[in-house]
């Protein structure tokens, strides 16, 4: 067998490639790895694979203007004709900015969207327009040329988000190759991140697959995987578990002490981080010194930004440990590289940090895995003006969190007066809510978390498979992967 990974930018390294994933391949064919990332960064990860894995850089292209337009218009047409609760959320936040004509070709976009949005056939149309646009381009014939020469048995998409993905799919359906996708997070399906479109998607869980087909119903069940995500094998892996005293003095914290975890979001989700984290900090000067908690600060990879450094400043006892991810742009997920050390490093912050605290982020996922408690901060800090055009209320409509009130799984904080108060519970009864807590992740994502490399791996087999002249994949086929 022949498998081609397609990896689009880094942030598919941390599922299949910084996993067990990989290695699974290699043992059932040859493996061609099809990337967008820098020489650099590759280097290693060729080393690790010597001789079991073929790097080729993907062809540089820019993406036309109108092969954007009908994209960006498809987008759109989803999230308009989805009339769900925490939609206009969406649909504000990916409202189009730019001067000149890309002003001009997102608002031409919006009106597409807003205009072929009243049925799935409308939205189908514009994903074929795309399609054909795309097809159309001058670079599109290096794709083709490549997959021709190389003939894959299936082409496997670490996401379905970024648009460096389309025409290498595109050439694949050309060329009659299976192709399939792995959908990256639990919001991506709600926020119409649907650039690349397969044969057949890989999903974390049934929760999961219903929101395909509800979003989708061009997609037949058959065509759909329930593998869960790789992303969270790492915290099974006792190799990199780093003792608590070690881990912990190794950046000046006291291990005799409780640890919280603030853990940043991105400025666009969360544009008053600073002002939460030093809200935290004051909350905590109500305990004595001797017991008091620490706070253990972790940006999101892609926030690069100095917004930080006036609170950090102002309050030294806050300790700063940066995500050591390869960043190559301020703030945007597809410049981003995660590494071996990041994923060691991260294991170790959730394992040592006794509860996370932040603003509606899959960090509280990871405590959970964990058995750990987290607080979400709901409410508008005091530097908050309306004329902001963001309101914390916003961040918890969006549609990936319609489902969290039959759970309840976190704390909620409406208030910095609250935080006191439940900073006390989360270290008096951590197992408090416990139930909610593993309820929720396995609404989430399928279990078992540490074998979610293995039923990818399996989907692959069974996929490239049917080339072969093997048993043909059924409509019930990805219940044989749900257990």
């Amino acid at each position: 067998m022949k498998f081609l990974l397609l990896f689009p930018d880094g942030i598919g390294l941390r599922n299949f490639v910084l996993t067990q994933f990989l290695s699974l391949l290699t043992e059932k064919g040859d493996v061609f790895l099809w990337h967008a990332l820098p020489e650099q960064t590759v280097q290693p990860h060729i080393h690790d694979f010597a001789g079991k894995v073929c790097w080729h850089a993907l062809p540089h292209h820019r993406e036309g203007q109108m092969s954007f337009l009908f994209r960006r218009a498809k987008l759109l047409a989803q999230l308009y004709g989805q009339g769900e609760p925490g939609t206009d959320v969406v649909l504000k936040q990916t409202a189009g900015k730019g001067k000149g004509r890309y002003r001009l070709r997102n608002h031409l976009a919006e009106i597409f969207g807003r205009i072929l949005s009243h049925s799935h056939s409308q939205i189908l149309w514009l994903d074929h327009a795309h399609a054909w646009m795309v097809e159309r381009q001058p670079y599109f014939k290096q794709y083709l040329s490549f997959l021709e020469k190389e003939m894959p048995d299936i082409v496997f998409c670490s996401h379905q988000r970024s648009e460096f993905a389309v025409p290498a799919m595109l050439a694949a359906r050309k060329l009659g190759i299976p192709t399939a996708t792995f959908v990256y997070s639990w919001d991506n399906l709600p926020k119409g991140r649907m650039a690349v479109h397969a044969d057949y998607f890989l999903v974390w869980s049934e929760h999961m697959r219903d929101e395909m087909l509800q979003y989708y119903p061009d997609v037949t069940p058959g065509r759909i995987f329930i593998v869960g995500t790789p992303q969270f094998e790492h915290y099974f892996n006792q190799d990199i578990i780093e003792p608590r005293e070690i881990f912990l003095r190794c950046y000046g914290l006291d291990p005799s002490r409780p640890v919280i975890c603030f853990s940043g979001d991105d400025i666009a989700t969360s544009p008053h981080d600073p002002d939460y984290l030093e809200d935290l900090a004051i909350a905590l000067e109500q305990f004595p010194t001797r017991t008091r908690p620490q706070i253990l600060f972790r940006r999101t990879p892609t926030d690069v930004s100095g917004r930080y450094e006036a609170v950090l400043k102002r309050r030294p006892e806050i300790v700063s440990v940066e995500p050591a991810w390869i960043n190559l742009a301020d703030n945007d997920w597809t410049k981003v590289i995660p590494t071996d050390e990041d994923v060691r490093l991260l294991v170790n912050i959730v394992r040592h940090c006794d509860f996370v605290v932040n603003v509606g982020s899959t960090m509280a996922l990871d405590f959970a895995i964990n058995h750990k408690p987290s607080i979400y901060l709901a409410y508008n800090p005091s530097s908050w003006r309306t004329e902001d055009g963001w309101n914390i209320e916003d961040v918890y409509r969006y549609p990936h969190f319609n489902h969290i009130g039959q759970f309840n799984p976190v704390y909620w904080a409406k208030s910095k007066d609250e935080l006191p108060a439940l900073i006390r519970e989360c270290m008096k009864n951590p197992g408090n809510m416990e139930s909610r807590r593993q309820a929720w992740v396995e609404f989430l994502v399928q279990t078992p978390l540490d074998r979610a490399s293995e039923r990818c791996a399996k989907v692959l087999f069974e996929i490239a498979g049917c080339q072969h002249g093997e048993e043909r994949i059924s409509n019930n086929a990805h219940l044989l992967f749900v257990r």
